[in-house]
């Protein structure tokens, strides 16, 4: 008789335990699936933000060498100006000269 209720109790431990378990592992696939979709979105965000930073660096790949031809253009401006010109002495001053 003993032997039959301990059994019992036995049955009775076992399936309280299960019951935790079964409630400790749906708990731990909610916060599986909560970690799982916050990962996916920062994987968007790391995309995303990587395109926009391809692109950044693109346009100032563009604006250095833009700003890189400008001066050349603008001195090749002003020798093409100066060219045919001969630079004389403003009224009332007179020229340097070495000795």
């Amino acid at each position: 008789m003993k032997w039959v209720m301990s059994l019992g109790i036995v049955a009775m431990l076992a399936g309280v335990g299960c019951d935790q378990s079964k409630a400790e592992l749906d708990s731990t696939k909610t916060t599986l699936a909560s970690v799982t979709t916050e990962r996916d979105n920062l994987k968007t965000q790391l995309a995303t933000a990587q395109q926009q930073l391809d692109a950044t660096k693109a346009e100032l790949a563009k604006a250095k060498a833009a700003a890189a031809a400008t001066p050349a253009v603008a001195n090749e401006k002003d020798k093409a100006a100066t060219a045919g010109k001969t630079t004389t002495p403003e009224k009332g001053k007179k020229a340097a000269h070495k000795s």
